[in-house]
């Protein structure tokens, strides 16, 4: 029996009670058709690299926990939504399918996040592309000759300090916009847009407005609902995720491990510049990535988190509480944006010709964020019918003479998630 960790234990305990499919899917659309043989190679030694990562999720009348899974992670020649967790690929919480020229990786992401994710599939792709292409250059990839290091498996929030939460003032939040109900949208299920700009073009103007990628994109989709509502009663309100990592000196932990930081589109900022605009949400993002405020934040999550695991011995109950604290932001947030980075392995990267990131459906309105091969590909994702914001949001492109290409529209493709 392996424990569910302090950073993945909101995570796993919390998704199940909302009917959350908590996982998502990485999609490589490769120079050439797929080669099956070498991709089953390439698995079976990825798989290798990763013993911490074999898991089988179970549960008993207290909580959920993992045990090892011996059996093969599943190579499948599929497009379709897969079952993590089930007989379809041997109880895994992990799995790659493969169809024509694409490769997906399917993850459970109460296991790990996008920066796990990513490890991962640089390993997946390295060995793929060795035999393949003939690529040598493995420099920041977990390969076979690596050790595997206590610093990968170990949680650095099982070791923040224990604090007194009756004495740390609770984080005031204001209610956001909410475009399905402050908007007026119309519910549905999951769908995504695939939306891919060049980097020649993306890249100056993000330059020229003292902005990042993850918030000149933040930034766009807030002036993109702004223009759709400029009456709205509350203010617009973006997250940005963080890879709280380098804040617990744990750079290379597998475990969940992320913050956020919150911009606030105030109606002050409206009548400012682009370039204002965007030197004011780069500094939100530097003063909310700061060492000291991460830490603090973390040590009060993990507490919180200890707090509910001593006061919920049953497994219902840990349900029912770590269901509260998932959902904590809703009506907090409009939407929300993630970047990992740019791919780092330029002799991998130079044989994808598109890298998708499609996130499980936890808020409104998303934007996930890749960057290879002169490329940014940015998946939006929403949970209402309506296209207004994603159109508005390529206006934004339009106005500022940003190219870009809407590749497909879909419905959300990632795993199902079993209990």
């Amino acid at each position: 029996m392996i424990r569910i960790t302090t950073g993945d234990m909101m995570h796993v305990h919390g998704c199940f009670p909302l009917n959350v499919d908590y996982t998502g899917r990485v999609t490589i659309r490769m120079r050439d058709r797929i080669d099956a043989d070498i991709l089953a190679r390439a698995l079976a030694k990825t798989q290798k690299r990763y013993p911490y990562f074999l898991l089988r999720l179970r549960y008993n009348e207290s909580a959920y926990y993992y045990d090892e899974n011996p059996l093969p992670v599943v190579l499948l020649n599929t497009t379709g939504r897969i079952s993590l967790n089930t007989p379809e690929v041997n109880y895994h919480l992990w799995g790659v399918c493969y169809h024509d020229d694409y490769i997906h990786l399917d993850t459970f992401h109460g296991m790990t996040d996008g920066t796990g994710m990513y490890h991962i599939l640089s390993t997946l792709l390295y060995y793929y592309c060795e035999e393949r292409y003939g690529v040598t250059d493995h420099r920041g990839i977990r390969t076979l000759e690596d050790e595997i290091t206590p610093e990968e498996t170990v949680d650095p929030q099982d070791f923040l300090p224990d604090i007194d939460l009756s004495k740390v003032t609770p984080p005031r939040y204001k209610e956001a916009f909410v475009p399905e109900t402050d908007g007026k949208l119309t519910l549905s299920p999951p769908t995504l847009w695939d939306v891919a700009i060049p980097e020649a073009a993306f890249i100056p103007f993000i330059s020229a407005n003292d902005a990042s990628p993850g918030t000149m994109v933040s930034l766009l989709l807030a002036r993109a609902i702004d223009s759709l509502y400029p009456d709205a009663a509350k203010d617009i309100i973006g997250v940005y995720v963080i890879n709280a990592r380098p804040m617990l000196d744990a750079r290379e932990t597998c475990h969940n491990c992320l913050g956020m930081a919150f911009f606030d589109y105030e109606p002050r900022l409206r009548a400012k510049s682009i370039n204002t605009q965007c030197t004011i949400y780069r500094g939100k993002t530097f003063l909310q990535s700061d060492r000291d405020i991460v830490r603090q934040a973390l040590t009060v999550s993990a507490n919180s988190i200890r707090d509910i695991v001593r006061s919920s011995p049953t497994l219902s109950a840990k349900k029912e509480n770590f269901a509260k604290l998932f959902a904590s932001g809703e009506g907090y947030v409009s939407y929300l944006v993630s970047y990992v980075g740019k791919w780092a392995h330029p002799a991998i990267g130079e044989y994808i010709r598109e890298f998708w990131t499609h996130p499980p459906n936890t808020f409104s309105l998303m934007a996930e964020i890749a960057a290879v091969n002169g490329y940014f590909f940015i998946s939006i994702q929403q949970r209402f019918r309506e296209n207004c914001i994603r159109e508005a949001f390529l206006r934004q492109l339009e106005e500022y003479r940003i190219p870009y290409e809407v590749v497909r529209v879909m419905d959300s493709d990632i795993p199902y998630m079993h209990d």
